[in-house]
């Protein structure tokens, strides 16, 4: 007999239960999408249109626990829908997804209106009963699964069991996609600076230049170089040198907005994406980041007195110079050197390209 939570009262005989190779199927289905999966947003949809196959499915979330917090994600989005940010709830049993993480236990609601527990019981978005699992990762629960529906008193003691048998299946499927995700985005950070490396820049930008030339939107390039920065390693040691490199790209990335990328392009060089943006609003961009790294002197442990740096800007834009993501970014490249060239501490934008 399955583990019954509390829950309304049940109404037999609304429809047959799962049959075998229904669910034998379904789990080929999961089976298969976990190997081939490229992101955990489209693996975490293919499971819930799987489930959706053996019980009523409207909507899917999936919460994970970290820092102290359960972050919560819909799985599902109604079409044409974009998607939000995680909510950040506490990890506590105040909400249904962390009672489930903290208890390690499932939960089934076929009346969710009803019940008075969380602070989530009223429906969301016309959800009306659903379902949450843990999911454990190496013997500790990494977060918890959720399926839901519109009409109250949609699951049977059956659909519940099957999810909970279903749960190792899709715990182990997220927890490879996650693995595989952070591997992917080590070989994409450099290790010093902890920002982007050239090769995902080069990536990134390859890619947003073809979608601002699909959109007629701007795309706008920053490159950057630390002054002097032979002298400060010649000087102060390299120490001091790799504590210069970090200050420049925590400061410089605490100014851009998220939608941006920064990315150390090479040695004392950084790349700046900006999309959206033209030459005339990047520059505006580009003369803060050099103010604020003037008057920002870095306290370094590791050499006195403090350390001042400057830095370089070079700006361009896509399409005002230039179609092609390698015409823009040669020419912030040579607006770049145009800002050393007179004086250093400074941002030359680049001359629009000739009709």
């Amino acid at each position: 007999m399955p583990t019954r939570p509390e829950t309304g009262p049940e109404e037999p005989g609304r429809r047959p239960p799962v049959d075998q190779p229904a669910l034998l199927l379904s789990l080929l289905e999961i089976a298969a999408a976990t190997a081939g999966a490229e992101d955990l947003d489209r693996l975490l949809e293919t499971i819930a249109r799987e489930l959706g196959r053996l019980f009523p499915v409207d909507a899917a979330s999936i919460a994970f626990t970290e820092d102290g917090i359960v972050a919560v994600t819909e799985v599902l989005q109604r079409e044409g829908a974009s998607r939000r940010d995680s909510d950040r709830l506490p990890h506590d049993e105040s909400h249904h997804m962390g009672w489930v993480a903290t208890r390690d236990r499932p939960i089934w609601r076929n009346d969710i209106g009803a019940e008075l527990r969380f602070r989530e019981s009223l429906p969301r978005a016309g959800m009306r009963s659903d379902m949450a699992i843990p999911l454990r990762s190496r013997g500790r629960v990494m977060g918890a699964f959720r399926v839901a529906c519109r009409r109250p008193h949609a699951y049977d003691p059956e659909d519940f069991e099957v999810l909970k048998r279903l749960a190792d299946l899709v715990a182990v499927a997220v927890e490879n996609q996650r693995l595989l995700l952070a591997t992917r985005r080590m070989a994409e950070v450099d290790g010093l600076t902890g920002i982007s490396n050239r090769r995902h820049f080069q990536e990134s930008l390859a890619r947003e230049a073809g979608r601002a030339r699909g959109t007629g939107k701007p795309l706008a390039i920053i490159m950057i170089d630390v002054d002097h920065f032979k002298r400060i390693n010649d000087t102060r040691g390299h120490l001091a040198g790799d504590a210069v490199l970090r200050h420049v790209a925590q400061t410089v990335a605490r100014l851009l907005r998220r939608s941006d990328l920064l990315a150390r392009y090479g040695g004392e060089e950084f790349a700046a994406l900006l999309a959206g943006a033209d030459r005339k609003s990047a520059a505006v961009v580009a003369d803060n980041l050099r103010a604020a790294i003037e008057n920002a002197p870095l306290e370094s442990p590791v050499s006195t007195p403090p350390l001042r740096a400057t830095i370089s800007l070079g700006v361009a834009s896509l399409p005002e110079n230039g179609e092609h993501e390698a015409v823009v970014l040669e020419a912030a490249d040579r607006a770049l050197y145009i800002a050393k060239r007179e004086g250093r501490n400074r941002v030359a934008v680049a001359a629009p390209a000739r009709p």
